[in-house]
């Protein structure tokens, strides 16, 4: 593949959740909108489990690289105005609401493209004690606490179903790791725009020899397990939200 990304630790540890989450529903007959899809890979998923599945992202390198990833039958918007006449079972945005100014406004946007009783699955990195060099990086707006999140989904007339905190224990080494090595980017990247910096947040993810050693299956998957043990405690660093509009 001509690209650059590859799925990083935390990036695969969400992905065995939300996996584990599509699992438990009836997916079949079913449609899914992805905010802010990345590279397409989750995408994918969503095809291969069986759930009609369409994506929007405003970025264009996110466009490009998905479109190199994705065979199967998936819609990808460049336009808010193509998505909003449809209604989903389900809406899927990961890493998206920390990137946007107005998070309550985004998430009754977010609802706006839910049929009635639909499913939103966020994920969202936590604690704002963590706020570090790739926050910056990355163009997000804040990290978020426990409670501050489920206030924000009731205002928006999301009733959050279950709320897991997930990465513990490797988020002890991950977090460090990646702060450290964004720290020397930090001064050029205050210079650019938080939405420019959003639209490659997602998509760029290089090949070195070391990402793919860490992001290996055979050595994160006792980190799938262990991080399943955890998930009610408030230990790791992001947030995964399952909730029902209302």
């Amino acid at each position: 593949m001509s690209d650059e990304w590859i799925p990083m630790p935390r990036y695969k540890l969400r992905k065995n959740l939300i996996k584990a989450i599509l699992k438990r529903e009836t997916l079949k007959n079913k449609s899914c909108l992805e905010i802010g899809y990345g590279s397409g890979d989750m995408l994918l998923m969503y095809a291969r489990m069986g759930l009609r599945a369409d994506g929007y992202d405003f970025s264009s390198m996110a466009y490009k690289s998905a479109k190199r990833r994705i065979i199967e039958n998936i819609k990808l918007f460049e336009q808010k105005d193509k998505i909003e006449t449809k209604a989903y079972d389900y809406l899927m945005a990961f890493e998206v609401l920390e990137h946007i100014k107005d998070d309550v406004m985004a998430l009754k946007e977010f609802g706006s493209y839910l049929k009635e009783n639909g499913k939103m699955i966020l994920s969202v990195p936590a604690h704002k004690s963590k706020w570090g060099a790739n926050d910056i990086c990355a163009g997000h707006f804040r990290r978020y606490e426990k409670d501050e999140l489920k206030e924000k989904l009731k205002t928006a007339d999301f009733n959050p179903i279950f709320l897991w905190n997930y990465g513990y224990p490797l988020c002890l080494v991950l977090d460090p790791m990646l702060n450290n090595s964004r720290s020397l980017d930090i001064e050029t990247k205050k210079e650019i725009k938080k939405e420019e910096l959003s639209k490659e947040s997602g998509v760029k993810r290089k090949k070195t020899l070391l990402n793919q050693i860490v992001s290996s299956d055979i050595l994160l998957f006792p980190f799938y397990i262990l991080q399943k043990i955890f998930l009610n405690s408030d230990l790791g660093s992001g947030y995964i939200i399952f909730a029902e509009k209302l």
